[in-house]
């Protein structure tokens, strides 16, 4: 039995959203993520390693805690400390939300590879899984690098057959490209949702470069001026508390 085209497009429409806790790229996405949905988010590791935080909080808002994030974290930014402010923030239990997501490090190529071609593949119950850095570690351009690379997104592809989770995934931007990551094409295409995410000393900008159902589009936000070192804020930038 097939469904129509309205039949999908009506039934994702209706999956609740989950905010990525970035305000720029919730506005940029109507909202946040969504689920059964790929995402790719390239470029400033600051940024993009942000939102994969803020988004392992975000997902338990307004949930059971009856499902986990995995966070499979290659550009070593997991803190559980700021997990645990950010949990706090939302008024939700700072314990709850860290035993429900459950963490694993790549500190080279090879371990990134071999988590996402096998270990995840074992996991169960995944209700976002969030990948930071897929190719941070990238060690050069030969065959066998795309190989492991296509390898390692095979992994992936069973988890979203198996539990059909929100996948994020992160990845830096390829200096020879202005668009796309480290990993070339093979990544590229893989993500269903693409970002990118960039950073200025006066500026961030945001663009999204495909949705299944977005057209293209930026969001650009100029930042607060730095105070010069040693020199005071001004007056009018002080609150009021900072007089008492």
């Amino acid at each position: 039995m097939y469904n129509s085209g309205f039949d999908e497009h009506e039934r994702k429409k209706g999956q609740p959203l989950i905010p990525s806790g970035d305000a720029i790229l919730d506005d940029l996405l109507e909202g946040g993520f969504q689920k059964d949905t790929i995402y790719l988010l390239i470029g400033d590791k600051k940024l993009t390693s942000r939102v994969l935080v803020t988004t392992a909080v975000s997902t338990f808002v307004d949930r059971n805690f009856n499902k986990f994030v995995a966070f499979i974290d290659g550009n070593n930014r997991f803190n559980p400390y700021h997990i645990s402010k950010l949990a706090i923030s939302r008024k939700m239990s700072p314990t709850r939300v860290l035993e429900h997501i459950l963490i694993s490090r790549a500190f080279i190529y090879d371990q990134m590879i071999e988590i996402l071609e096998n270990k995840i593949t074992n996991l169960e119950n995944i209700e976002v899984l969030l990948i930071s850095g897929i190719t941070s570690m990238w060690p050069n351009y030969e065959q066998h690098s795309f190989e492991e690379l296509n390898r390692a997104i095979n992994g992936i592809k069973k988890v979203m057959e198996k539990s059909k989770p929100l996948i994020v995934i992160t990845a830096p931007r390829n200096t020879y490209s202005k668009i796309k990551p480290v990993g070339g094409n093979s990544l590229y295409h893989f993500g269903h949702a693409l970002v990118l995410m960039e950073q200025t000393e006066r500026m961030v900008s945001y663009t999204l470069l495909q949705h299944p159902s977005m057209p293209e589009k930026q969001i650009k936000k100029l930042l607060p001026k730095k105070p010069k070192r040693g020199m005071r804020p001004p007056i009018k930038n002080k609150t009021l508390d900072s007089w008492f």
